[in-house]
């Protein structure tokens, strides 16, 4: 059977107050939401696995709500969804997911108006049969290592983002522009919202980090795969990301979320197999 090994860890960084990143790792099978030993090892099996990363934003207007808002209403509505009859049926129930995030989140600004203005990134992944299917709205990301290549899944919906998709400016510069925090999508702050769903086959040995801008804004993806080879266990490599994007300033909250995918159901890399990944835009409200 295919399985998945996962940890998570989030630091609050050097600089701000207090954190508002959120994660969730959840058995869907089991409604497990653990980090214990015991959970850590999961087969993919019929119900899948949630992994999400959500970085808050609105600072005193609850950013933290936000995110907290967001993790839990994923958490539940796709325990209700599954098991899942198959990759159409689990992705639909994930954008489902997503639409109540959204939802819940601008429920709860217009009964409280200290709520008022925020709002959270998504990046929510359901590890299901032998693929990820990935619902992203703003700038946390999703990579892929495959051997010793890193490919980064989602595109930013910031800004620079937007500039770096269209070649205009190179990921390495991209992160030293003032304009890189500067959103044009995110949950709870309009009914409508813009998400990108990202579907990609897994093999043997692939490992998927979810993060939010804490580990990519201070450590360059060079910095984060070099990491990550060194750090197999996906317990030492979270603590490794998140002790590096501190060491490096740690200008915001840093958050990661690893799971390492094994197993005899899933296919071994053909050579230096590309990462195939096909994406689409689609309208949450």
């Amino acid at each position: 059977m295919a399985e998945v090994e996962i940890f998570a860890r989030t630091e609050i960084g050097c600089v701000r107050d207090r954190n508002e990143d959120r994660f969730l790792v959840v058995n869907l099978a089991t409604g497990d939401r653990s980090l214990q030993p015991s959970s850590r090892i999961q087969t993919i099996a019929r119900s899948g696995t949630l992994l999400a990363v959500c970085d808050g934003m609105g600072g005193a207007a609850g950013g933290d709500v936000a995110a907290t808002i967001a993790v839990d209403t994923l958490a539940r509505v796709m325990a209700s969804a599954s098991p899942f009859a198959g990759v159409e049926a689990a992705q639909e129930a994930l954008l489902e997911a997503v639409r109540a995030a959204n939802r819940a989140i601008l429920e709860a600004a217009a009964r409280d108006p200290m709520l008022r203005g925020m709002g959270t990134t998504v990046t929510a992944c359901l590890v299901f049969e032998t693929r990820l299917s990935i619902v992203h709205v703003g700038d946390s990301r999703a990579y892929l290592r495959r051997g010793r290549a890193l490919q980064q899944l989602t595109v930013d919906h910031s800004v620079v983002g937007q500039l770096v998709a269209a070649g205009r400016v190179t990921a390495e510069a991209a992160r030293g522009l003032e304009q890189r925090n500067v959103l044009l999508q995110a949950l709870g702050v309009l009914p409508k919202v813009s998400a990108e769903l990202v579907v990609c086959e897994v093999r043997a040995g692939d490992v998927l980090l979810l993060c939010s801008d804490g580990l990519n804004t201070p450590l360059g993806d060079e910095a984060i795969v070099e990491l990550m080879l060194r750090h197999e266990d996906p317990m030492r490599c979270c603590r490794a990301l998140t002790e590096a994007a501190c060491a490096a300033g740690g200008p915001d909250n840093v958050t990661v979320v690893l799971a390492r995918l094994t197993g005899e159901g899933l296919e071994l890399p053909h050579g230096r197999e590309p990462v195939t990944v096909e994406r689409r835009q689609v309208a949450i409200g």
